[in-house]
């Protein structure tokens, strides 16, 4: 980068991309080269490794060496995938912070357009998330072609959350007010319910993530249970802690309160084999908030009944 190239730059706002790496030697370098390709003229990797046993950190003392704008840092221990996060994010420079997976795929183009198209007064703004199976780029498959749009009532995110963490990008300003993470909740469904709580999230509605789904991958423990009524009663055990857990931070309007606790206490009563009149109805009653990503025809109200009919059996999408 020339000195002029390099001033224009500065007069941009420094976006800062938190990674976090742990045993990720097999598909790191081809993700850092995506990051480090952003078109966005003003950015910085910080990376934290979890204490890795393979040659993660030789990777990425390799790269440090070769680019400026990548740090790292290194734990002595094994502190789990929320609290590294949490430390990747406090150690950013920038005010405006995204987050990456060690596995995925940048366009080149994901910054720029996010911080083009971020919608004014939004402190955190999802894009899209394609994926792809481990190296085969080419078979890559965009993200569902359902509704995407801006989110201010956290049931939203409650049913068929749109948002994930390695699409998503968030204002410094937020950070305090959802930290310390819980160990037991996923960080970016802990994020976006506080952003949605306080505020409106934005939508970038296009695919600039390219998620890589591998046997590693470090959220598919509950959803790679075979045995489909035990992996769905692990997943409304899930759910209800995740809102009760939110619920008590005092942060939502008596009636959305209200109507999470209900749907909590309607899951923690079901077992996946007896269909739950009081979940059907509650489904019904709030179906533009649960089937918020569905695409407006004929006859939708059908499509509701269809789905609440499943969930009044299983409780979940």
């Amino acid at each position: 980068m020339s000195a002029a190239e390099k001033y224009k730059a500065e007069e941009l706002p420094l976006v800062s991309i938190a990674m976090c790496t742990y045993n990720g030697e097999k598909y790191l370098a081809e993700q850092i080269n995506s990051l480090l390709a952003q078109t966005y003229a003003h950015i910085e990797v910080v990376v934290v490794d979890d204490a890795s046993t393979d040659t993660t950190r030789q990777i990425l003392e390799e790269y440090s060496l070769k680019d400026k704008r990548l740090r790292y840092f290194v734990n002595e221990q094994n502190i789990g995938f929320n609290r590294n996060f949490e430390k990747a994010i406090s150690l950013c420079s920038g005010n405006f912070i995204a987050v990456s997976d060690q596995d995925d795929i940048w366009e080149a183009g994901k910054t720029g357009q996010m911080m083009k198209e971020w919608p004014a007064g939004s402190f955190f703004v999802y894009s899209l998330s394609g994926s792809f199976t481990g190296n085969d780029f080419a078979a890559r498959k965009a993200a569902p072609n359902v509704v995407y749009t801006g989110i201010s009532d956290v049931h939203m995110l409650v049913f068929n959350s749109p948002v994930h963490g390695h699409a998503c990008m968030f204002r410094k300003e937020l950070v305090p007010l959802c930290t310390p993470f819980p160990e037991d909740i996923f960080y970016d469904w802990w994020m976006s319910m506080h952003a949605a709580a306080t505020g409106v999230i934005g939508c970038i509605p296009q695919t600039l993530t390219w998620h890589r789904q591998h046997e590693s991958n470090s959220s598919r423990f509950l959803t790679s249970i075979k045995d489909e009524e035990e992996r769905n009663e692990q997943l409304r055990k899930q759910c209800a802690f995740f809102i009760e857990t939110f619920c008590s931070r005092d942060l939502l309007q008596e009636r959305e309160k209200d109507s999470l606790m209900l749907y909590a206490s309607l899951l923690k009563e079901m077992n996946g084999k007896k269909f739950s009149w009081k979940m059907f109805r509650y489904v019904i009653r709030n179906r533009k908030l649960v089937f918020h990503y569905k695409k407006p025809k004929p006859f939708i109200f059908f499509s509701y009944l269809k789905h609440a009919y499943r969930m009044a059996y299983r409780g979940l999408l």
